[in-house]
């Protein structure tokens, strides 16, 4: 867990103290939305919790937890997201594209874990990150589960887009909103990891630390991309081309809060997020109509759904430069 969420830990206590079956943690992507949802796991675990009720770090439950084996937690990811095996002296193969979805073979799974009691009789919990990694089906096999846990379990669904859940699931969880970090306290924590701009990186990532951590590692990418949205006369396939080695994830997050930069430059006569970049923003708006824009912002949300796992990154993202191509063309 990070220094800024000492606030929500605090906010969380209450939430602890009249424990839940299901609790669904929403926070913003890269906010360490995951990372206090293990100390949360870690401390419902632990056998000796500190007077703050934060796991004890010592105990024989908090290193099986560390060491990623303790018998009474389960933790769903994406296979993209879990470490891949490797088997000792193995020859190195041929990487294949894992899933970027929670299966349901990974939900009916948790079917044999949940009919044996824990074994150091305390309780038992499921982790599931994101939670908007499941599909339909996937949410549907869970539901069983969560309307009728066996005595003794928790289930915790993290998400950044709770919308993506079923009513059916968020309607059996209790709902646990982790606040915005402070943005001081989070600039201090990334001049630490080296960040040479941290106030105008966070401010690029929406004030999620993480994300801006990671978007410093790729700024030369991201720079050279919003510089191509910020020139009426840019190629399309050209740009697309030039960051191809940038995740669509990414790149559909940096559309979009550029787009938002757009919106907000036409209608209020400020920007958000591009501190930097705010005379070429104005100037930009200029050219296009707030419903114009407003309406690309709305086919984004929807390629975002999709930018996991595109059939054809490269087209993908150049259809979506070409649409905002026509959005600032000059009349």
């Amino acid at each position: 867990m990070f220094s800024w969420q000492d606030s929500a830990w605090n906010a969380w206590l209450p939430i602890r103290e009249r424990l839940p079956h299901a609790i669904l943690i929403r926070g913003a992507e890269g906010s360490g939305e995951l990372e206090f949802a293990q100390e949360v796991a870690q401390s419902l675990l632990c056998e000796k919790p500190r007077g703050d009720r934060r796991g004890c770090g010592t105990c024989p439950a908090c290193g099986w937890f560390a060491q990623g084996n303790h018998p009474d937690f389960r933790l769903l990811l994406p296979d993209s997201m879990a470490p891949e095996p490797q088997e000792e002296g193995a020859e190195p193969t041929k990487k294949e594209k894992r899933s970027e979805q929670i299966r349901i073979e990974q939900v009916r799974e948790l079917a044999g874990f949940l009919a044996v009691g824990t074994h150091r009789a305390g309780l038992r919990v499921i982790l599931i990150y994101p939670a908007d990694a499941m599909n339909a089906n996937t949410q549907n096999a869970l539901l069983k589960s969560l309307e009728e846990p066996p005595p003794g379990t928790v289930f915790l669904l993290v998400s950044t887009q709770i919308d993506r859940l079923l009513p059916t699931v968020r309607s059996r969880c209790a709902r646990f909103a982790l606040p915005p970090p402070d943005p001081a306290q989070v600039t201090r924590w990334l001049k630490e990891q080296g960040v040479k701009q941290p106030e105008a990186a966070l401010a690029g990532a929406g004030g999620a630390p993480l994300a801006a951590l990671k978007a410093a590692e790729s700024e030369a990418d991201r720079l050279r991309f919003i510089e191509g949205l910020g020139d009426p006369g840019f190629d399309p396939i050209a740009l697309a081309e030039a960051v191809l080695r940038v995740p669509p994830w990414d790149l559909v997050g940096w559309l979009q809060r550029w787009s938002y930069d757009l919106l907000l430059a036409r209608v209020a006569g400020r920007i958000q997020y591009h501190v930097d970049h705010e005379g070429v923003i104005a100037d930009t708006s200029r050219n296009c109509e707030a419903a114009d824009i407003a309406a690309y912002l709305r086919a984004l949300a929807q390629a975002r759904s999709l930018a996991r796992h595109p059939l054809n990154a490269k087209l993908f993202v150049e259809d979506l430069l070409l649409q905002y191509q026509r959005l600032i063309a000059r009349p």
